[in-house]
Order: C-alpha cells, then structure tokens, then sequence
C-alpha cells in the first residue's frame, strides 16, 4: 500500500514539475488556444469549452469559451478524473453519475450536466490537464465528434510543444546575451588591448584597452579618418607602418603573427610599444578568415632597456675616468723612480686616493641597489636622537663641501626629535643629499639643513641655491638608473643609482622623500619619518 502510495506521489510531483517548467500557469491569454476552444465549441456544439490546467491546488482555464471564471478548487475539477483516466472522459449525465451529481459545479453554477475532456500531454509525456467541453443539458458525443476532440488536444499539445521550445530559445537566447555580456566585461578589464575582425575583415572587436591606446573607437569611424586619432610606426618609433603591414591585416590574411612589435602614436599620447600576437580564428579553411590579435603595452619594457643600456654605459665611464686617473697617478710615480718632488708626488697621491674613493662609491652604490632589490639588505634599526645623525653628516661629508667651495650649515635650534632608523643608513642618505647639494651648487653658495617637525612627522630638508630642476623632471629623480643629465661626458658625474637607494631606503625606515625645485632657483631635497614618542 505504502509503495503505491509512492509511486502515486511520485508520479504527481513529476506531472507538476512538467507543469511548472511550461511557465504557463496565470498568463495572458493566446490566439493559440483561444482558438482552440472556439473550435471545440462550435464543432461539438456545446455552450462551454475549456484548456484546463491542473496544479496541486486549482484547475486553471488558459482558454475559455461560456465560462467566466478562470479557475476553480482541484477538488472540484471534472479535469482530474480525465487525467486519471489517462483518456476521453465522458460524462453524459453528472446528475446520473455518483463521482459527480453532489459537485457544487453540477448543483449550482455552471450547472453541468455534460461532459467530455481529453487529457493534454506537456512534451515529456506528463498529462497536465484537459480540452474539454461541457454542456447545461445532458447528452453524448458521437464518434466523429470524439475524433475531433482527440485531435483538438493533440493540437493543444503541438501549441505546448511549441511554448517549450520558444522557452528554450529564449533561455539560449538569455544566456548568449549573458555570455556576450561577460565576455565583453572581461575583454574590457584585460590590460592588453585586443582586436578582431571577421570573415569580411571588418572589424568585430575593439576592446575599451585598445581604445584608450589609439585615443578613440575605431569600430565607428571611416578609414578616411582614423589619421586624425593615431599613426602607426615600425618597432622604432620613427619608420610609418605599411596599411598592409598591420597585423590583424596580416592575421586575417593567415599570416602569423607572434610577438611583432609596432609603436602607436595616438593625439594627445606618448608614443607607446606594443607586442602583437594572433591569427585566425578559424585556420582549418583556406584563405583569409577571421582572427584577432593581442597587443601588450611594452613600453615601460623598452624604457628600462633603454635606461639600462645609458647605465651600462654611464658606469663604464664612471669605471674607466676613475681608474685612468689612478693608473695614470702610480704610472707616473713609478716611472719617475724616486725622482718626482714631494710636492708633485703629493698631489699625484691625493689624485689617486680622491679616484679610489669615488670608485669605491661607484661598486657601493651597485651592490647596494642589487641587496635592495634581491630584499637582502638588512637594517639596524634603532630609536636614536636625529640631530646628532645629521650634525655628524655634516662633519663627514665636509670635504665635499670643500671640493666644491661651498658651505653647509644645520639651522639653529632646540628641535632634536627621537626617530627609529638605521643610523649607518641614514648617514648613507644624508651623505647622498648633502653630495648632489655640492655638486650642483655654485662656488661660494650656502647649502642649509633644516630639521622640522610636523605633527607625527619629521622632515629634514637639504636647501642649496644651485641650478634647480625643471618641475617636469623631478619625477624622473628617484628612478633607478635615471640621471636628469643624459650626456656621458658629464662634468659631475654618478651612475643614477645613489636617489634610487636613498629612497628605498627612506621607505623602508617607514618614510618618504621628495623634491621641490624650479628650474635656476636651487632645490629642496627631502625626507620625513615618523617620530618616535619615547627611547627605546
């Protein structure tokens, strides 16, 4: 009993489930169906014809002809007892018929005493409810009538058939669209610009990368005017690009495309490096075809070669004036045996002793950049007094100050603020500072060190009065391997790295550096660190 029971549960949750994924329960009505029951009434000549749906709770009507109710209570539904019969229903007389002549549908309004419904299948088979007809006085339907109403539910079926697939449509429709959506979300969020065209070589795609880099949307202008926004060039920056050597040009023709190189120079833009790869999309077929092309910005790549390769030349000749100097010094002195007075000797010693030195700040400077950047420079850090830091800078650093003829001097005052840094680095960027001061300051300048505290702050400042920096520059400073005076015939020498350091440095005692400058007005270079309340 218990598995019958089941099994009957089972089958209904099924036959609801149909019910439930046709979507049709309390929808407007359809021509479709509506015309079905017009027919059914007209040709078995009954007052009444329905399309019944039947859930777990209600009968109701999709279609109704002589019937203004849209729905009745299941417990009422001649329906159910069709789809129980799982065939033609026909009720001749309800009054007559003991399931039926108590039901408030017989003893009252509609007051049926007639009749007929077919079972209507949804496309998996489950019978979910009727085409029927009913009538105010009892009668019976004739064969061919029977026939008709058989054939009028399979069209209601054909009608079923048709909404399920219009479904399914619409849902791969639904998810096309999202699947386009996503995929034109996650072309627009990639940082590489990519470009496709289709069998035609028209355009298809330009993704918002790609528009930000030609300066406008490609896709909704003419050829004629594409010369307005952008150029092309060769890898060099310099040499136009052929028309037919662009390469979702040469994609779509099937040529292969792997890691060219091409330079845009969009209005308003930097001339900027890409690196284009693609093909077809489709490479089986012969001939050209749709592709699409991947471009990544290699711009910052090529800039740091190209520093790289300036550094490489600037050391060598930072290396060789150095250890000419001291060769030519100890060459001199030697081949003189004894004989060079104590004077030129002096001076030919000092010679490559100041050589040695500068050299010895060259290797410093490299090794250290290469600790910073393999994280393997260790600090020593300790909460100290700053003021003694940077008197002691000073005292050290004085014989530049002498080498250049100008003169420094820590401003007066009472402020000596606790700090927590490495004391040895912290000497290293003051001396960095305190040297580039020298350097670009002119005979007979004064250069002044400031200490200020601002709120949770102090800044210490290195002031001269010396050529300045032009304010488009001063970005440039604290990049490794930039030096502002590009010439290797340099009259103050350096390898760009000594700013780099200081700044990595700086940051990682918790703090920042800067620059203010202009151009012929002296500069201001410095850095902050938070304060420390008390000694540790």
């Amino acid at each position: 009993m218990n598995q019958e029971q089941d099994t009957a549960e089972n089958r209904e949750a099924r036959r609801l489930e149909a019910l439930a994924r046709l979507q049709i329960l309390d929808t407007p009505s359809e021509q479709a169906f509506d015309d079905l029951t017009e027919l059914a009434s007209r040709w078995l000549e009954t007052p009444i014809a329905l399309v019944s749906l039947v859930d777990d709770q209600r009968q109701w009507f999709k279609s109704r002809v002589g019937l203004d109710a849209d729905q009745t209570p299941r417990e009422m539904a001649f329906c159910v007892h069709a789809i129980q019969a799982r065939e033609l229903l026909e009720v001749p007389d309800a009054t007559r018929d003991t399931r039926f002549r108590d039901n408030p549908l017989v003893t009252g309004d509609p007051n049926i005493r007639f009749y007929a419904g077919v079972p209507i299948a949804s496309p998996e088979g489950e019978l979910i409810g009727t085409l029927c007809v009913i009538d105010q006085v009892p009668r019976q339907l004739s064969p061919a009538q029977q026939d008709t109403l058989r054939r009028l539910a399979r069209m209601a079926e054909f009608q079923l058939r048709l909404r399920v697939n219009l479904l399914d449509s619409e849902q791969r429709t639904a998810e096309l669209e999202h699947q386009q959506v996503l995929n034109h979300r996650l072309l627009d969020s990639l940082k590489a610009g990519v470009v496709a065209c289709d069998d035609s070589g028209q355009l298809t795609l330009f993704n918002r990368t790609a528009k930000q880099w030609h300066g406008t949307d490609v896709m909704h202008l003419p050829p004629s005017e594409l010369g307005r926004y952008y150029d092309l060039y060769q890898a060099d920056g310099s040499t136009p690009l052929a028309s037919d050597a662009i390469p979702l040009l040469r994609a779509w023709r099937g040529e292969p495309v792997d890691n060219l190189e091409i330079s845009i120079a969009a209005a308003g833009q930097p001339l900027r490096h890409v690196l284009c790869s693609g093909g077809q999309l489709y490479p089986e077929r012969s001939g050209s075809g749709a592709a699409i092309v991947v471009m990544h910005d290699i711009t910052e790549i090529r800039r740091a070669s190209s520093l790289k390769s300036h550094f490489l030349a600037t050391v060598s000749h930072e290396l060789r004036t150095p250890l000419t100097a001291i060769s030519g010094a100890i060459g001199l002195l030697r081949n003189s045996a004894g004989g060079v007075p104590a004077d030129t000797s002096s001076r030919l010693l000092s010679i490559a002793h100041d050589n040695s030195q500068r050299l010895n700040e060259l290797v410093n400077d490299l090794l250290d950049m290469e600790k910073l950047e393999a994280g393997q420079l260790d600090l020593r850090l300790a909460t100290q007094h700053l003021r003694p830091i940077v008197e002691q800078a000073l005292e050290i650093n004085q014989p530049y100050a002498g080498r250049y003829q100008v003169s420094w001097a820590l401003e007066s005052g009472q402020v000596d603020p606790l700090v927590h840094v490495d004391e040895r680095r912290l000497q290293q960027v003051l001396g960095n500072y305190l040297s580039n001061a020298a350097k670009f300051s002119h005979p007979g300048d004064l250069i002044q060190v400031r200490i200020l505290v601002e709120g949770d702050e102090v800044e210490v400042q290195v002031v001269d009065q010396g050529i300045g920096i032009a304010e488009d520059q001063q970005p440039l400073l604290f990049r490794k391997f930039t030096q502002l005076d590009n010439s290797n015939v340099r009259q103050r020498g350096g390898t760009g790295l000594g700013l780099a350091i200081c700044k990595e440095l700086i940051e990682r005692m918790q703090g920042r550096v800067g620059v203010r400058s202009q151009s012929g007005a002296g500069a201001c270079f410095w850095f902050r660190l938070p304060l420390c309340q008390t000694a540790a």
